[in-house]
């Protein structure tokens, strides 16, 4: 199926036209599609050297809860408030 996704984008045809040519259901072509598009787990973009520093905010938490929402995507989340120390010492 990659092979046929990789067809599609070189020939320059809108995606219904291709899967219909090609007696492919929408709903497959269009995961296949999503699928090769999404980064392999464990695959990360390389990070400029230029944004190596990322600044936190410090929050008066409304709630216990608080998410850490990382630059390759992923997010920790905390059952109760957490010092912005150990967030300095738990991301470097």
């Amino acid at each position: 199926m990659l092979s046929l996704i990789k067809q599609w984008e070189q020939s320059g045809m809108r995606q219904k036209d291709f899967y219909e040519q090609h007696k492919i259901p929408a709903h497959v072509f269009y995961y296949r599609h999503k699928c090769y598009k999404k980064p392999k787990a464990g695959v990360h973009k390389p990070v400029p050297a230029a944004s190596s520093f990322v600044q936190l905010q410090q929050l008066v938490p409304t709630s216990g809860n608080m998410e850490l929402h990382l630059s390759n995507g992923n997010r920790i989340i905390f059952n109760q408030p957490v010092s912005v120390d150990y967030l300095k010492a738990l991301i470097s």
